[in-house]
């Protein structure tokens, strides 16, 4: 049978003497792996920083650098799984698939809304009493996730160890809930999240409360920041992979050829998540199925099934009334946005970077690989660098440097849970 590969050594190697072409061979071989290490290596460098400047002449220092040390070191890509946003996030989608069946702890709630609809909040096992910092972390999945997908418990088990109580949130139709009302869990839950934080209020009096959001939870978290200002318990917030404007995610989803592909899987995906629970029910006699199945654009799902239940015009309408950007300038409390530049989903050209650098209590830290949340260690010993930057960041606006640092040794030390065991990092889409 045909070989490329010998073929080309054929036609470099195939006059010469034995010796002088396992040399050229070798030559080669030496040349390819020169390259491919030069590539990487223009890829290890220290996440970029996006905020507003910072006044040298005043003497004041950028105090998130000084707490977290971390966003001044380099950022070390898994030298197979983050070649690239495509290769870290395709092959963490399929690994999401693969280790579905993971086993989770803690207890699920029910929580029956005023309209009628079900969440639930999936609690993480208390921290040790003597480890606690008396704050409770609400963590806000992506599109085709819940509380029981294998790295949200991963990081609720960071959190856990990092002396927090965390609680995930499942929306309406999501992790085995039926739907119980006229609307679905998509973009606009963050319509749902006061009640949510009332009853943890409730649950847990006098706790303080942060939130982390991953790809379309973080969208959500920080859409729901801005449009509570200064008048949300949420003390401080980090969004992972967030997609911040909407519309220009949807056009870009919709461009070249790639994306139209990563378009077409997610989608799909959706597809799958939704079917079960929405074919059950009976908000299927409100819409068009047999149009969302034919969907092959999120675009096209969304006018299907999400518009007209919800009241939107079109899609555009949908993407306009909940992204965060017309209201990131009113977020008041500190919140820490992390996106890497290869992110094929969200699309580096759709993040709005002068926006943030307008709104000193956001931050955005930016890494050269990573893809759609495809980061791994980092360089990190023992945990996902994601995780000890969110740990490490919601300690310091609770308690201080002194405690973010003592996040610092606890995630290296702990070893990471038995289903990320030497693993490529999963997609959290």
């Amino acid at each position: 049978p045909f070989s490329l590969k010998s073929w080309i050594a054929n036609r470099i190697c195939g006059n010469m003497e034995p010796a002088r072409a396992a040399m050229a061979g070798a030559t080669l071989s030496s040349a390819a792996i020169l390259a491919l290490l030069r590539r990487y290596f223009r890829n290890v460098r220290p996440p970029q920083l996006v905020q507003r400047q910072v006044d040298e002449t005043s003497g004041r220092k950028d105090s998130l650098l000084v707490d977290l040390p971390e966003l001044l070191r380099d950022y070390w890509p898994h030298l197979i799984w983050e070649w690239n946003g495509y290769t870290s996030t395709s092959w963490a989608g399929m690994r999401a698939v693969l280790h579905s069946h993971s086993a989770s702890t803690g207890r699920l709630e029910c929580l029956k809304l005023a309209d009628g609809g079900t969440v639930s909040l999936h609690w993480a096992e208390d921290p040790a009493p003597s480890n606690a910092c008396g704050c409770v972390v609400l963590v806000l999945p992506g599109l085709n996730n819940h509380s029981e997908t294998p790295f949200i418990q991963e990081t609720m088990h960071h959190l856990r160890e990092s002396g927090f109580h965390a609680v995930a949130l499942n929306y309406r139709g999501v992790g085995g809930l039926d739907l119980t009302s006229g609307r679905v869990g998509c973009a606009d839950s963050w319509h749902d999240f006061p009640e949510v934080l009332s009853h943890i209020q409730r649950e847990r009096t006098g706790a303080v409360v942060c939130a982390v959001g991953f790809s379309m939870g973080g969208g959500m978290l920080l859409r729901y920041l801005g449009e509570h200002g200064d008048q949300t318990p949420i003390r401080a917030g980090v969004a992972l992979a967030a997609p911040m404007d909407f519309p220009a995610m949807g056009r870009y989803l919709e461009g070249h050829v790639a994306a139209r592909a990563m378009n077409f899987a997610i989608v799909n995906g959706v597809k799958m998540f939704m079917a079960p629970r929405f074919l059950r029910s009976s908000l299927k006699d409100k819409v068009s199925v047999g149009k969302a199945l034919r969907a092959c654009t999120l675009r096209q799902f969304e006018e299907a099934i999400i518009c007209p239940l919800h009241g939107y015009a079109d899609a555009e309408d949908y993407y306009r009334k909940n992204s965060p950007l017309p209201v990131m300038s009113r977020i008041a409390v500190p919140t820490l946005v992390v996106n890497a530049e290869d992110d094929p989903v969200i699309g580096m050209e759709t993040l709005p970077l002068e926006e943030i650098r307008k709104n000193p209590n956001v931050r955005m830290a930016l890494t050269r690989r990573g893809g759609h949340i495809g980061w791994g260690r980092g360089g990190l010993a023992g945990t996902s660098w994601a995780d000890a930057i969110t740990a490490r960041f919601l300690k310091v606006h609770l308690h201080g440097p002194e405690a973010a640092r003592l996040v610092q040794v606890d995630l290296r030390d702990h070893a990471p849970v038995e289903h990320m065991t030497l693993q490529p990092p999963m997609s959290r889409l």
